[in-house]
């Protein structure tokens, strides 16, 4: 009978074990989006891009071990003006450096709780953001949500141009501000089994 009862308990390790693994999925490409906000002293504007790819590694259980790689490539934003987006691919020079790349080294857990239909939570995701071929770290707020088999998180943040080496465009001999805001939405769809086993 002890010996039984070793073996359950033994078993019952394995599979929570199992359970806690994380699972790596890949970015719903059709679903996520990635917007930068530019600014001018006339006027602001917003390029939109409905082409991120990427693949997301999830742990439910320990999210400070899960991770995020984003690639976008820098022609597929459109801001709704054609000569704008002519000249930001000029200014970028998305022939040499055709994609923004951002890889994930750290995420900080401020919250995560299960919900009736899910997980919710707020992280901190730090990362290194590839852009105009310069490299920098980043650090971005997160709201998670989990609803069935759906994974979102969404996040905003600020870079500087000068810091990645852009050269301004001008209009009417004012250059564009140094800042750009960038806000996304990353969607991805869970294995069934992992929604099952929660």
């Amino acid at each position: 009978m002890q010996r039984f009862s070793i073996c359950w308990l033994l078993l019952g390790f394995l599979v929570g074990g199992l359970n806690a693994q994380p699972i790596t999925v890949a970015v719903d490409s059709t679903e996520s989006i990635l917007q930068y906000l530019g600014h001018h002293p006339l006027h602001g504007w917003t390029g939109t891009s409905r082409s991120v790819h990427g693949t997301l590694r999830l742990d439910l259980s320990d999210p400070a071990r899960s991770s995020v790689t984003i690639r976008v490539p820098v022609a597929s934003f459109d801001s709704g003006n054609s000569n704008r987006d002519a000249n930001m691919l000029d200014a970028v020079e998305a022939d040499r450096y055709p994609d923004v790349l951002f890889e994930s080294t750290t995420i900080s857990v401020q919250r995560w709780e299960r919900t009736s239909s899910g997980y919710e939570g707020s992280w901190t995701v730090g990362g290194n953001l590839t852009f105009h071929g310069e490299t920098h770290p980043v650090t971005i707020p997160v709201s998670v949500r989990i609803e069935g088999n759906r994974f979102e998180a969404t996040g905003a943040f600020s870079i500087a141009l000068s810091q990645f080496k852009v050269r301004r465009p001008k209009l009417l001999l004012w250059s564009i501000r140094d800042t750009i805001d960038l806000e996304g939405t990353i969607r991805a769809t869970l294995p069934d089994s992992v929604v099952s086993r929660r």
